[in-house]
């Protein structure tokens, strides 16, 4: 249970069109490079955005994506960021079988806020909400989703701070940054 799992279900509670980025980008070959080292295409967000402004035009679309320069501001109504708590992150990425750099990678870009803060200087701290997933069912997060959606209202950024809540465990994610 991840965004995606969220992202599909809102879209179909609101009757949008659900648009992962990152398959978007692949399958429309919307991309510049592929990072051997980390295994992912580097997609082209001056076009991935052009091609979700053609989209949100002809309906409403909830995007998936860790990309946030790839989504068109002007089309963006809101942004909700799904926070998850350091520990369950990389116990959920080690049980995928990520290599461990990559755990960490993402355990760190968790703790330290990596995509609440781009899409805050995106789109800026009025359009952009924080949910925080841990220990919820995809059902709860869903309807807190839907409540920020309709109501333009919920947890706003810096609501969800890892390094207080962490205290000094934080270290064994931040000690190889």
């Amino acid at each position: 249970m991840g965004k995606t799992t969220v992202a599909k279900r809102v879209a179909e509670s609101i009757g949008g069109k659900y648009i992962n980025v990152a398959e978007l980008a692949v399958g429309e070959g919307l991309v510049v490079s592929y990072d051997a080292e980390r295994g992912a295409y580097i997609i082209d967000d001056a076009r991935v955005r052009e091609r979700l402004r053609q989209v949100a035009r002809e309906r409403l679309i909830i995007v998936d994506t860790h990309v946030a320069s790839a989504v068109p501001q002007e089309e963006l109504y809101v942004a909700v960021i799904l926070r998850l708590d350091p520990r369950e992150l990389e116990v959920r990425l080690r049980s995928r079988g990520y290599p461990e750099w990559k755990v960490l990678e993402n355990v760190q870009a968790e703790v330290l806020d990596a995509c609440l803060v781009e899409a805050v200087e995106l789109f800026g701290a009025e359009r952009v909400f924080e949910v925080d997933v841990t220990g919820k069912s995809v059902e709860q997060i869903v309807e807190e989703v839907m409540t920020v959606i309709k109501s333009r209202k919920g947890n706003k950024p810096g609501s969800v701070n890892w390094l207080e809540r962490l205290g000094e465990e934080v270290v064994k994610y931040l000690v190889n940054a």
